[in-house]
């Protein structure tokens, strides 16, 4: 993995450069199309007359099967190439998401919900596995402004969202404008992403009933671990921060609101400059820096003693985060050449994600939203803790790396 400068630089070919664009297109797509469907849930709860337990459990499932289906797709892509599982499941990830904006039945929103639930994780794998496999061809950092895009897209949906729930329309034309734009420009630069193909050189069918790669699951957790801090963390600020804000703080609800903004603002300020800072001052200062803020941060939420302390701790927290998960990526695709452990370890930011919507609120009832929030002080030092091990294994596979190209060089 290559997030650091190397003496012997890449040669960046046409292909090269029209994969990346074909990818910054699937991250704005998958963080579009996921952003509309949670943006827009007030309407089809009003639509079916879910009560918020039955809500609930549908936003759960969604993510629940997403897990358990980037957990197998490392194996999908042994037997199919991975650009070929990438387009396919975003065309369904889109399709599902046009058939919910229609559905008027319950058992057609579940079967378009499972499916999307699916194609949602088939494609979060898969498309994690292709960043960090260009990023290898680069020879150079480049995989956490595929996270800004997906940031940008976040923020994009929820103002459509907002503005045509305002206007009045429908959710199926809502949706359907999405399919309608982003389809065809997936469709069109979808054959770029042969150019970031995972593993192609070993990507041989295997022999009937055997995995050609087998990635030991130790490592592999280790960067799970991180990953589920990282997600956790996030979860807690995306549920919880507001309701923290204004009840413990007893700010208006109108700044109480600017909790999880600011902690996207910040995420999305640094993933914009943090591949210039990595290749600048190698991912082992940008890594241990970052985790310290976003433990300072977390520290300011839990003893803040006003709303603004709070708001500001929420987000150094973000701006902390915003390369942890692409570098814990970067670290996983030096496993293995497959995506087999990319696959593995993206399942772990879903189990974060679940883990800090579902526990907050509960302890919190416990005890205090401000000691539930300790949980995440916690998972900030583990990331701290971890830090210096991603880095290691980052600077490790880089420097293996140079040292093969000088020798290929040299011969």
């Amino acid at each position: 993995m290559n997030t650091v400068s190397h003496a012997v630089s890449a040669a960046i070919t046409d292909g090269m450069r029209r994969a990346r664009i074909a990818l910054f297109i699937v991250f704005f797509a998958q963080g579009l199309g996921f952003g509309s469907l949670f943006a827009r849930l007030p309407t089809i709860k009003a639509r079916f007359d879910f009560s918020d337990s039955t809500l609930a459990i549908m936003t759960l499932a969604l993510p629940l099967m997403a897990g358990a289906a980037t957990l197998i797709t490392g194996s999908i892509v042994q037997r199919m190439h991975s650009d070929k599982v990438l387009r396919m499941a975003i065309i369904a990830n889109f399709a599902a998401l046009l058939v919910i904006g229609f559905a008027n039945t319950l058992p057609l929103l579940i079967l378009a919900w499972i499916v999307m639930g699916v194609a949602f994780g088939m494609v979060d794998a898969t498309m994690n596995m292709k960043a960090v496999s260009l990023q290898e061809k680069y020879k150079r950092s480049i995989v956490v402004a595929f996270y800004a895009v997906y940031s940008v897209a976040g923020i994009v949906a929820s103002a459509a969202a907002a503005a045509t729930a305002a206007a009045g329309w429908p959710l199926w034309i809502f949706f359907g404008i999405e399919f309608v734009v982003l389809v065809p420009a997936l469709l069109l630069t979808g054959r770029s992403l042969v150019h970031a193909r995972v593993g192609a050189a070993q990507q041989q069918k295997p022999e009937k009933g055997a995995l050609k790669v087998k990635v030991p699951w130790v490592p592999v957790l280790g960067i799970g671990l991180v990953l589920t801090s990282a997600y956790f963390i996030e979860s807690s600020a995306s549920s919880w921060g507001s309701v923290y804000v204004h009840d413990t703080l007893a700010a208006p609800e109108s700044v109480a609101a600017l909790a999880y903004g600011g902690y996207s603002a910040a995420m999305l300020i640094g993933r914009l400059s943090a591949d210039w800072l990595i290749r600048s001052f190698g991912a082992k200062r940008v890594i241990q820096v970052c985790a310290m803020i976003a433990l300072v941060g977390m520290l300011a939420v839990v003893f803040a003693p006003v709303a603004w302390v709070a708001l500001a701790g929420f987000a150094l927290a973000g701006g902390g985060l915003c390369v942890i998960a692409p570098l814990a990526f970067a670290a996983a695709g030096t496993l293995d050449q497959s995506g087999v452990a990319v696959a593995r370890a993206n399942t772990f930011t879903y189990v974060g994600f679940l883990l800090g919507a579902a526990l907050i609120g509960p302890i919190a009832d416990l005890s205090s939203m401000r000691i539930a929030y300790v949980i995440s002080v916690v998972l900030a030092l583990i990331i701290v803790m971890m830090a210096g091990r991603l880095s290691k294994r980052l600077e490790q596979s880089d420097s293996e790396q140079a040292t093969t190209e000088r020798a290929n060089t040299a011969n």
